[in-house]
């Protein structure tokens, strides 16, 4: 969820500027959703996208011409998404372009909004991270940058009315189950100024845990990563995690036995059970089930596998209705490609699809 921080405190530490792309508001069928991202630096997207094609290709040439112009400033632009921009999507994005390019040892100080934020993300702290944009005709166009939580407001904007106004903003969005809005702001003299509030709700964030740290789990995790997930991964077997040459900075690791490692897991979490024996798979959603805190259990093996185990779970009597939320196996089986990542995507995409249809039948 914080990856977009790490390319930018890296690209600080090179002394290099950077553009900051954010997707500020969408209408209608459009390839990318609020809130979306992209780190750009050097010439190239050092993080995320904002759904590719040529909406992402003129987002980057502006974000190229701000570099140029070695000055800090913000710019709010509107794409249709039709003819003129080659798509037929039909609707159209607003994007905020933030460049900093020049004088960013602010952003490294500790009082900073880049690493106040990378606090706030550390601590597990909900938060709104707020973006004012100044659009006075006599000023260059640049960009405030505003943190709320439950405890504090930390801001340095000059007019309290709107200082006031971005807080009492701030606190509605935190109370309420919307997702990153603009609002907008008119002064004495007419002039309006529009804030971006984004919701860093570390609470909601779904935790998942990957029981097993074989070839196939090692395939997985560089595609969880990029979910809006929090990661847990548990195997008894260090050799096994040193195997894995990616990112493990948002993974937690727990090296311990399957079971004694399940103590500190968060209610409601999904579960992936890919271990190496049968019978610790059976241990591992037997005490799941038992346990009846969990929000998804999956498990890799054959249609045979998942009825005997579903079997076993009935002769010992528990809930059929708990038993009917185990599903096995995960992932499709391909009759050609199968290797571990092959098998990877499809496990990926069977979680996907049940957290995406999870939060469409909630928000009805």
């Amino acid at each position: 969820m914080n990856s977009w921080l790490k390319p930018i405190k890296t690209t600080l530490a090179l002394n290099n500027g950077f553009v900051l792309i954010t997707i500020i508001a969408t209408k209608g069928s459009t390839p990318c959703s609020n809130g979306d991202k992209i780190v750009y630096t050097a010439n190239e997207a050092a993080f995320g996208s904002i759904g590719g094609g040529n909406l992402e290709f003129k987002a980057l040439s502006f974000a190229q011409e701000m570099l140029d112009q070695r000055s800090n400033s913000s710019q709010l632009i509107k794409y249709p998404l039709g003819a003129t921009l080659g798509q037929c999507c039909g609707g159209y994005v607003k994007v905020l372009f933030e460049s900093f390019t020049e004088d960013n040892s602010e952003l490294s100080k500790n009082d900073s909004w880049v690493e106040q934020v990378s606090t706030l993300y550390k601590k597990c702290e909900d938060f709104i991270l707020i973006t004012v944009v100044d659009n006075n005709p006599k000023k260059q166009h640049r960009a405030q940058k505003c943190i709320y939580t439950n405890n504090n407001f930390y801001a340095s904007l000059n007019d309290k009315k709107l200082s006031n106004f971005v807080e009492k903003s701030a606190s509605n969005l935190m109370l309420s189950a919307q997702g990153p809005t603009i609002v907008e702001f008119e002064d004495k003299s007419e002039l309006k100024t529009q804030i971006y509030l984004e919701k860093a709700f570390s609470s909601e964030v779904l935790p998942v845990v990957v029981f097993g740290a074989g070839h196939i789990s090692r395939a997985l995790m560089p595609i969880l990563i990029n979910l809006p997930v929090k990661l847990y991964w548990i195997d008894d077997r260090q050799e096994q995690f040193d195997k894995y040459a990616g990112d493990t900075s948002q993974i937690n690791i727990i090296c311990d036995d399957f079971l004694t490692g399940m103590a500190d897991l968060p209610n409601e979490v999904y579960c992936l059970v890919i271990s190496y024996s049968h019978q610790i798979d059976f241990e591992i959603c037997e005490k799941i089930i038992l346990q009846n805190n969990f929000s998804y259990l999956g498990m890799i093996g054959s249609s045979i596998k998942g009825r005997k185990f579903r079997d076993r779970f009935a002769q010992k009597n528990y809930s059929k209705n708990v038993i009917d939320k185990f599903t096995c196996p995960i992932g499709e089986k391909q009759k050609f490609l199968k290797s571990p990542t092959s098998i990877a995507i499809t496990i990926a995409m069977d979680l996907v699809n049940f957290i995406e249809n999870k939060k469409q039948s909630e928000s009805l």
